[in-house]
């Protein structure tokens, strides 16, 4: 009888029984224990199901989802936030900064030092990071050097100059290259792959009629700066 009581109490209010939640973000829905949310009961998730005077803990305790007007690729983050606190686990394509004003949406108090990424994609993000700088001091060289351009010519630029006007642009994931006045060895691999890029983005915007020659050398009478040495090469026999 008790069972038969149970099942037909489940019949009548289907969704009460159930210990997830139904949240719409952003068009997307998702499902969440009730329990996981409630570990952080002062954030806007942990209030859904815990405040019982909103008008959303009741569209929770009838099973109807709740409409969240966030983004919804992001959302697995804060869910992570809220299953195993930090730091948080994220990839390569997360932007931090999005992610941060997401959490202070969802008022969770926490810093870019609680994102953490895998090694691999630590690196994919520094790749990336040090390609849109490389295009970045591609296109200021090119802002300076004459037009046209003499065959054969050579310029010589700082190279602090470019990377700190770069790092400005690109923002704080930038900050790893922005010390370009050391001359240790993890500053110099860096710096040349980083040139290396520069000459790869020059040669896009130059071909067919050039190709360039990047190189950097260390000037101790020129304020101990590192400097660019870039060459245009004409391409016509």
């Amino acid at each position: 009888m008790a069972l038969f009581s149970l099942l037909a109490y489940q019949a009548v209010h289907p969704t009460t029984m159930t210990s997830f939640v139904r949240l719409n973000v952003g068009g997307r829905e998702f499902s969440v224990a009730k329990s996981t949310l409630s570990r952080h009961p002062d954030t806007l998730l942990g209030q859904l199901v815990t405040n019982e005077s909103t008008a959303e803990y009741q569209q929770i305790q009838q099973g109807q989802p709740v409409f969240i007007d966030a983004d919804p690729s992001l959302f697995p983050c804060v869910v992570d936030y809220y299953r195993h606190g930090t730091p948080i686990l994220i990839d390569s394509s997360v932007d931090k900064r999005k992610l941060m004003r997401e959490m202070r949406f969802f008022g969770i108090n926490v810093s870019q030092s609680d994102m953490e990424m895998s090694e691999e994609d630590q690196a994919l993000q520094k790749d990336g990071v040090a390609r849109r700088m490389a295009n970045k001091i591609a296109y200021a060289i090119l802002g300076r050097v004459p037009r046209p351009t003499p065959p054969n010519s050579t310029y010589v630029r700082s190279l602090q100059d470019h990377v700190v006007a770069a790092c400005e642009w690109v923002g704080p994931d930038a900050d790893w290259l922005k010390v370009v006045s050391s001359k240790d060895d993890v500053h110099l691999i860096k710096h040349s792959i980083l040139i290396g890029m520069v000459s790869e983005e020059l040669d896009k915007m130059i071909a067919p009629k050039y190709r360039s020659n990047v190189i950097f050398h260390w000037e101790p009478k020129m304020h101990d700066h590192f400097y660019m040495e870039v060459k245009f090469l004409t391409n016509e026999v």
